[in-house]
């Protein structure tokens, strides 16, 4: 049988047939109007088959992923709210999107700070998120039996933990405002976390942080559009400028755990990393204000309000979301 009567070309006769009909790209068949396809964007005459090409098309695609990162990366860093102005007026191929850039950092600064973290503190509840004001301290995860401040060893064995003695007897006395089912789901949810032992919970919960998230930022920006009713902006630009501002905080904790690290390794970089902390101290606090300030572009003084009413509102919102996922954890353990 020949090629003819599957209906198909030998690579020979393809690559004729194109040379054929040069102002056809070989993709998606689209005209040609230049160099590359309007309509995929395949080089029109680079071949697979020209391994110059190949290294070509490798160093190219690697150098300009690196040059949007260290771009994006540097003006994240030092202009606050100047990504989410570029990205409004369609300046956006030579930055990372907002979404890649708040996962690759949040993955990086959860995983160094898993590094950076003693072990004892582990099971901790990791920080939050950094927003308006820095992530709380990871506290130390105290187990039935590990010994804990003012006791010894052998007493901390036979004694209870934390927990456990706040949880006990306090479950049945749980009520969400007198409605039942929900009311029997955080009573059940309570009875799961006082039995479990505190360091397993409170990894557990450590664990659901990130996914948290995902959650309390389009919470922010629904609150964010109640203080920037007048003038009228949409929803997505509240939460990109979130995406933005928390992916800013990640990294600079995550350049402080960094530090950290390398002080441990190598003592005369501890005095930088003391250095740092204070820096990161009065960064933290200040960069959500210097962004919104660049972005909304309002007064000082209005500015300086709308910013002290989003931090109260960003601390209830975080408390929620935190008891929030604190009753999923238990109810899914």
């Amino acid at each position: 049988m020949s090629h003819h009567d599957d209906g198909k070309l030998p690579a020979a006769a393809a690559t004729a047939t194109h040379l054929a009909h040069p102002g056809a790209c070989r993709n998606c068949e689209a005209p040609l109007t230049g160099p590359y396809c309007a309509q995929c964007g395949q080089h029109a005459h680079e071949s697979a088959r020209n391994l110059s090409a190949v290294v070509h098309n490798a160093w190219h695609d690697l150098t300009h992923v690196d040059g949007r990162l260290w771009l994006t990366l540097y003006l994240l860093l030092v202009r606050p709210g100047r990504l989410t102005v570029d990205y409004f007026e369609e300046k956006r191929a030579r930055y990372l999107p907002p979404v890649r850039l708040y996962l690759v950092l949040s993955l990086a600064f959860f995983s160094v700070n898993a590094l950076h973290t003693p072990p004892a503190e582990r099971a901790g509840v990791a920080p939050a998120t950094a927003g308006l004001a820095s992530p709380a301290p990871a506290p130390a995860a105290r187990t039935a039996s590990g010994p804990t401040t003012g006791q010894t060893t052998g007493q901390a064995a036979d004694e209870p933990d934390d927990l456990r003695v706040e949880l006990d007897g306090a479950c049945g006395h749980v009520d969400i405002a007198g409605i039942g089912w929900l009311t029997s789901r955080a009573r059940a949810a309570c009875e799961r976390a006082r039995r479990m032992p505190t360091d397993e919970f409170l990894g557990a919960l450590a664990h659901n942080v990130p996914k948290m998230m995902f959650v309390f930022l389009p919470l922010m920006a629904a609150v964010m559009c109640l203080l920037y009713w007048r003038p009228r902006r949409y929803y997505v630009e509240h939460l990109v400028f979130l995406l933005h501002n928390h992916s800013a905080l990640y990294l600079a904790f995550l350049l402080l755990n960094l530090a950290g690290l390398l002080g441990g390794l190598w003592l005369p970089l501890g005095t930088l990393t003391a250095v740092l902390g204070i820096a990161t101290a009065v960064y933290v606090p200040l960069y959500p204000y210097r962004a919104m300030r660049r972005y909304y572009g309002q007064g000082r003084l209005l500015t300086l309000a709308k910013y002290a009413t989003l931090a109260l509102a960003y601390l209830v919102c975080l408390l929620l979301t935190l008891a929030g996922t604190a009753a999923v954890t238990a109810l899914g353990h």
